[in-house]
Parts: C-alpha cells; sequence; structure tokens
C-alpha cells in the first residue's frame, strides 16, 4: 500500500537556539522577528503560560521576566541551515521528497501498517540523531491526512500512522476550520451552509461539492477522503521572486547608509540567485519610512529591466547604486530599505546585452569563487560593494545566537 507522510520540525526555531544550547531543554524559550519586534516562534513552556504567536515583545516583557524565559533575536542563516541538513538527511532515506516549508516535507512510503510505522519511527530518529532537532511523522492516505496525523503524531509520541478506520472514527469531531488549507474565508462559507466537521462535508456528494465549493472545495474533499488531489514532485520548485528588506534600528537621512544597506541585500539576493541557478532580468530599489511619521508617504521604489538576465552581484550592486541616487530625498529619515529581483531565467541561458565585455565575462566566473570562499571560511568573509562600519541600519537584534554553523568564528568549542 502506498502512503503519503508528513515530517514536521517540533518548534522549528525554538530547536534550532536550543541545538547548540542543551542548557535550554524544557525552559522557555521565545524568538523574535525582525527588529525584536513580536514573537515567531515559542517554546512548549511559553505556550503553556498563555503567550499567544505575533504578539508585540513590548507586552510580554514582564511575563517573560517573570518565568525567567530566554529570548532570541532571529537567525535566519542559523534556520535556514539547519533545515537544509534535515531534508538532506530526508533524501538520503527516500526515494520522494516534497519540501512544502522550511521545516516540512512531505515524502511517499509504501508498505502494511506496521511496516509504516516502523519506517517513519526509523526516519524520526535518524533525523534526530544525525541533526540534532526534535520531529514528528505523521502518516496517512493523502497530503491533507496527513498534515492531520501530523498534529496527532506532535501530542503523543512523535509517530502516527492514520489507518482509514481511525480515520472514519475521528472526522466527526474534527472541525473543517482546523484542516490544513481552510482559511477563514473558507471556514465561513462551510460554516454559512451547515458545515462544521469534517464528516459534515464528507456526507455530499463530489458533485455537490464542486457546485457548492469549485475546485478548491472539490480537491480538498477528495484529500479529505484519502485520495491524493496531486503527486508528489522530486523537483524543487523555483521560487519566481527574491525578496530582501529589512526596518533600521533608527531612521536615517544619510545616503551613504541606505547604499550600504541596499548593497548588503544585493549581496544577499545575488547568492541566493546563484544558488537557485537562476539569473533576474529585473530589479526593484525601494527606500521607506516609518509607517507612524509625517513623512509616511515619502518613501518610494523603482522598477528596472536589466540590460541582460543576470546574477553578478558587481553588475546588480552598479545598477542599485544608480536607482538609490534617483529615489534618494535628502530631508527624509528613511526606516526601511530593501531590493527584489524577479523574471527569472535558467543561469545556463546566455543572453549578452549589446554593450557587455570580456571584464564582465570575468566578473561572472568571479562569483562562484567569492560564494566558496565565503563558504569555507564564513559569511561575509568577502564582500562587494559598499560596507560602512558604522551598523546604523541594522535591525535590532540584541539577543541573536552565534552563527554556529556558518562561521568559522563561532562554531562551538566543546571541553571534556
Amino acid at each position: 500500500m502506498e502512503w503519503i507522510g508528513l515530517l514536521d520540525c517540533n518548534n522549528f526555531f525554538v530547536s534550532c537556539e536550543r541545538l547548540f544550547r542543551p542548557d535550554l531543554k524544557g525552559k522557555p524559550v521565545v524568538v523574535l522577528s525582525s527588529n525584536d519586534g513580536c514573537v515567531v516562534a515559542r517554546s512548549q513552556e511559553i505556550k503553556d503560560n498563555g503567550i499567544p504567536m505575533g504578539i508585540p515583545y513590548f507586552q510580554i516583557k514582564d511575563i517573560i521576566k517573570d518565568i525567567e524565559a530566554v529570548t532570541f533575536s532571529s537567525h535566519f542563516a542559523l534556520y535556514r541551515d539547519i533545515s537544509r541538513r534535515v531534508f538532506e538527511v530526508m533524501r538520503g532515506e527516500l526515494a520522494i521528497v516534497e519540501q512544502y516549508s522550511v521545516d516540512e516535507a512531505f515524502f511517499k512510503i509504501t508498505g502494511d501498517t506496521q511496516s509504516v510505522e516502523r519506517q517513519a519511527r526509523a526516519l524520526k530518529d535518524k533525523v534526530e540523531q544525525l541533526v540534532g532537532i526534535p520531529v514528528s511523522v505523521g502518516v496517512a492516505s493523502s497530503k491533507t491526512q496527513a498534515k492531520y496525523a501530523g498534529s496527532v503524531a506532535k501530542k503523543t509520541n512523535g509517530v502516527f500512522v492514520l489507518e482509514s478506520a481511525e480515520w472514519e472514527n475521528r472526522i466527526p469531531a474534527v472541525k473543517l476550520a482546523s484542516i490544513w488549507g481552510v482559511g477563514l474565508r473558507s471556514a465561513e462559507a462551510y460554516r454559512a451552509r451547515g458545515l462544521l466537521s469534517v464528516s459534515d462535508l464528507l456526507v455530499l456528494e463530489r458533485r455537490q461539492v464542486h457546485e457548492l465549493f469549485g475546485v478548491v472545495g472539490e480537491r480538498l474533499w477528495l484529500e479529505l477522503q484519502g485520495v491524493q488531489a496531486g503527486p508528489l514532485s522530486r523537483k524543487t520548485i523555483v521560487q519566481k521572486s527574491l525578496l530582501n528588506s529589512r526596518s533600521f534600528k533608527e531612521t536615517s537621512s544619510d545616503i551613504s547608509v541606505l547604499k550600504d544597506a541596499i548593497a548588503y541585500h544585493i549581496r544577499e539576493a545575488a547568492e541566493d540567485l546563484r544558488g537557485m541557478k537562476q539569473k533576474a532580468s529585473t530589479l526593484q530599489v525601494s527606500l521607506g519610512t516609518s509607517r507612524h511619521s509625517d513623512f509616511l508617504l515619502q518613501g518610494s521604489s523603482v522598477l528596472v529591466d536589466l540590460p541582460s538576465p543576470t546574477n553578478d552581484t558587481f553588475l546588480l550592486l552598479k545598477m542599485a547604486e544608480t536607482l538609490v541616487d534617483q529615489l534618494f530625498k535628502p530631508e527624509v529619515p528613511y526606516k526601511k530599505a530593501g531590493v527584489l529581483l524577479c523574471n527569472f531565467v535558467p543561469e545556463t541561458i546566455n543572453q549578452l546585452a549589446i554593450f557587455d565585455t570580456v571584464e564582465q565575462e570575468k566578473t561572472n566566473m568571479l562569483m562562484p569563487i567569492i560564494d566558496a570562499i565565503n563558504k569555507h571560511s564564513g559569511k561575509n568573509s568577502l564582500l562587494l560593494g559598499s560596507h560602512l562600519q558604522s551598523k546604523k541600519w541594522h535591525a535590532s537584534s540584541e539577543s541573536q545566537s552565534p552563527a554556529y554553523t556558518t562561521n568559522w568564528k563561532d562554531i562551538a568549542i566543546v571541553k571534556a
């Protein structure tokens, strides 16, 4: 029998932070958003204290202090690297793995119930042994059922295989609003027709569901019946755009500070673009102001088509600096800057502009070398473009953990 599984990393951001801080196991931990604005990840201990996701940090500072919680600023480079390691282990064990998010992936598995449960348990143990973070595995007949099985696994022993008979017993108590893929509007539409539980929807015929809720409702109905509405894919879905943006800790009217921020975002986006083996045809640069200031409408952005598709940091930096000169207004206190790369083509396509030179071809050859050095010696070992010593534009990240896996200087030291 063929099954669909879902591996989900438990409290992922918190687990990444605890990975190098074993002293935090069992203690309340909070991870904050960019600029330390609000809560984006919570340990179970934090959830048990009633602290909701997304709440502004300033509102819970006293509670955090009272329960002696440890607070971390978001460290996305660390989280992405741990995520990569988890999925590398999965791909080494399974034939088909479809990454769904930074901490979740679907996979295909075959066998009877007992065999599948053993395989799921072995996968969980392997990831936890080789990567070090806790995961849960849910297995069922479709993606939607697997998501539900995963939620059960988190609350039990970490692995749950949902058989059809067990699903039939559970669905009268499973609310449609709690099902993966059912948003607020969909839940309201179902509720308006008296459909509250999964069993309420499944008593309808497929034709009725299609007439009432269209193709989306029909796909959900099939998935809840245990029918795969779409195949799993080994292919990594290529992003359609790359956005790098950040709010500043303090406002700035200094163009050199803004150019430094934009240079940082270009370097990050260009490196990601090369990692995707893509080139961008379009570049957008944005300068923003605080939403709470008198200069709210003074921010602006400009979108330009590049002379030819590129992932060359040098060329993108040159173009971005020109765009900052166009956008900059000396009297405006800026609070945010960002770049957007879009309209991608595969990097194997070499569409030369009329004025392309041999020097530009050389810089294209140089990019992979710079990426390799930064990967080996630590991120930002080699920096291109503006790089001020001042960190005026940096986001507030007072409690960010070291770059344990991406910077040689921050590698954890273990003493016997």
